[in-house]
């Protein structure tokens, strides 16, 4: 590989054309040369940031939809990169072709150090978001509206250009729409200022009208936020004036939508993985509340929102744990930091509390003991200080208890799965979901296909734990009434936890762990139990069905006790719905209640 080829191509690539050439040389010095065929599909890994250097390749989603066409200067990964999450696209070549490859720690140092390759990136990512936008019917689309309120700060054409730079200094704005009788005939930026009076020496007593841009691009007050940073990049503008009903409304900038931004997920991932206290990591979790009612202006569903609040809690535990590994120094052996519960299960809520353990390669004593215990100590208390609260049962690593060898969790679960008593059972529900967070993921597969062996091999186990799973049936009487419970304050409504999400994971759960099955998340175990012929095709999407349902009622009902001031909580009044959410909750209990009695049938008949 030339290198001097590489550092020239990239000089004439956008955002990388802003490094001097001595940047440009060192950047260069880490990218690897790749050459395709035509019709190879292309291995897509998450260490790695593509740049197409030449030929066309072709990005299918997991659906095989067609999402777009990359050619030459287009970048594929970074959003791999920005998040640490994959996902099922394919890409392959249609033309031969010649990739650059920059590896992860490279691609990280230069956004770290140039703040606007970092925005580009970002930036980026949201665009590729709304390639979904049909698929995924319009979730991630923030509209103008949204942003941008009716506030016009305009000039008259006549007036000239000193007025111009006074208004703009005392409004605190960059741009001013110039209107003649209430019509808009163009609009003046600070950067008109510099380039068309600054620049070519006019004075101070020039007219709007003569440096102004004239019939400027112009954008409605309920289009999609993409839709205006699709125009800014095709006509490299940052000012777009909001019409509504052909009267302007108000004026967008560049600066509005990248403050927008600071609302998403990838954002505030980035962000918190940039701190370096956990002061820092607090004020980032305080945006939290702000992102979960974004993520539901955005039509994001509950599903998809538990799974970035969960991302959320991951990027703070893995923080935690780097600061931790700052003050303590190396882990003196090998470790894995393991999620259980709705962490794991990828669909945390804003009222889940802490459920962790640590999986460690050497017997916790000593000084290996004392360096872990400090660790989970300084972890435990860090997710609290960032508003994810202490485990009332004590399930974290904080307790001695859960922080064992692989010997000692394998023989631990071992107990559990050959002894199936009600307190084994009980701790079934919570530790047979886990996921690892940090640390060694070769640790953590080592305890869980020995866990999924056992569980497949004990038939005495999954009886008692489907009699565990049927202990609470769902809140609907004979004749398809609803059975309100009272919580602790005195208020009657439904626990869609208790009464309804729980007792469809705990359903998966069961299934899951009788088919090897080593997914924890509720939805894609019933989609692979279904493809897998375990359980039927149909009854399989029925359950998913009453699954969204519940879940989606759950976030509504959260988001607006977060709203109103209320406490949190899982409690729904079913005349608080509408007619139609209350006949879809009967049928989603229904589901359930059907759901059940197959399970009961399948593992709880023949003992």
């Amino acid at each position: 590989m030339e290198v001097a080829d590489v550092t020239q191509f990239l000089a004439q690539t956008t955002p990388f054309d802003q490094l001097n050439s001595m940047e440009l040389a060192q950047l260069s010095a880490h990218i690897k040369v790749c050459y395709c065929q035509a019709r190879e599909k292309v291995s897509v890994q998450p260490e790695r940031l593509m740049i197409i250097r030449t030929g066309i390749f072709s990005l299918y989603s997991d659906q095989q939809q067609l999402l777009t066409k990359l050619q030459s200067g287009d970048f594929y990964g970074y959003q791999q990169l920005l998040t640490g999450l994959t996902d099922n696209d394919t890409l392959v070549c249609d033309e031969d072709a010649l990739l650059y490859y920059l590896n992860a720690e490279a691609f990280h140092r230069c956004r770290y150090q140039y703040k606007n390759i970092d925005i580009f990136f970002q930036r980026l990512f949201s665009r590729r978001l709304h390639q979904y936008q049909e698929r995924q019917q319009g979730r991630f689309t923030l509209k103008i509206s949204d942003i941008v309120q009716q506030r016009k700060v305009t000039i008259r054409p006549e007036q000239t250009v000193q007025d111009a730079a006074r208004q703009m200094s005392d409004s605190r704005v960059s741009s001013l729409l110039v209107e003649e009788q209430d019509k808009l005939v163009g609009i003046v930026t600070d950067r008109d200022l510099r380039h068309r009076v600054l620049a070519h020496a006019l004075t101070a007593s020039t007219q709007v009208g003569q440096i102004m841009t004239r019939q400027p691009h112009v954008i409605d007050r309920h289009a999609f936020l993409y839709e205006a940073v699709q125009q800014m990049s095709q006509y490299n503008i940052h000012h777009l004036p909001v019409m509504e009903q052909g009267v302007c409304y108000g004026m967008l900038s560049a600066t509005d939508i990248m403050r927008s931004q600071q609302d998403h997920p990838v954002y505030l991932i980035g962000e918190i993985h940039r701190q370096a206290s956990i002061d820092g990591l607090e004020r980032c979790s305080q945006q939290l509340p702000a992102l979960a009612i974004t993520l539901h202006k955005q039509q994001v569903p509950a599903h998809e929102a538990g799974h970035v609040i969960t991302t959320i809690t991951d990027a703070l535990t893995q923080r935690l744990i780097y600061l931790a590994q700052q003050q303590l120094g190396e882990a003196p052996c090998v470790f894995s930091w393991l999620a259980f519960g709705s962490q794991a299960r990828m669909d945390q809520s804003l009222n889940a509390d802490q459920d962790n353990a640590l999986l460690l390669e050497k017997e916790p004593s000593g000084a290996v003991a004392d360096y872990f215990c400090a660790l989970a100590d300084f972890v435990c208390q860090g997710l609290a200080r960032c508003g994810i609260p202490l485990c009332p049962g004590n399930i974290m690593a904080t307790n001695p208890e859960l922080r064992l060898s692989l010997k000692g969790w394998s023989g631990r679960f071992a107990r559990w799965i050959a002894t199936p008593t009600p307190e084994a059972l009980l701790k079934a529900s919570i530790f047979f979901d886990l996921r690892v967070i940090d640390g060694s993921k070769g640790l953590f597969n080592a305890l869980q296909q020995d866990i999924l062996q056992r569980t497949s091999e004990a038939p005495l186990f999954l009886y008692h734990l489907a009699q565990a799973a049927l202990q609470r049936t769902a809140p609907l009487g004979l004749f398809k009434n609803f059975i309100l419970e009272q919580d602790g304050k005195h208020k009657k409504g439904l626990d869609l936890k208790k009464r309804g999400i729980s007792l469809l994971t705990d359903l998966a759960r069961v299934y899951a762990l009788s088919a090897g099955i080593n997914d924890v998340n509720t939805r894609r175990r019933l989609q692979q139990l279904a493809t897998q012929g375990v359980i039927d095709s149909k009854d399989s999407q029925n359950i998913i069905d009453a699954f969204d349902l519940l879940a989606q009622l759950r976030w509504e009902k959260h988001l607006q006790d977060l709203q109103q001031g209320h406490d949190v909580t899982n409690l729904l009044d079913p005349m608080d719905v509408s007619g139609l959410a209350r006949h879809q909750l009967k049928d989603g209990f229904a589901v359930i209640n059907e759901a059940q009695s197959r399970l009961k049938h399948r593992f709880c008949r023949d003992m």
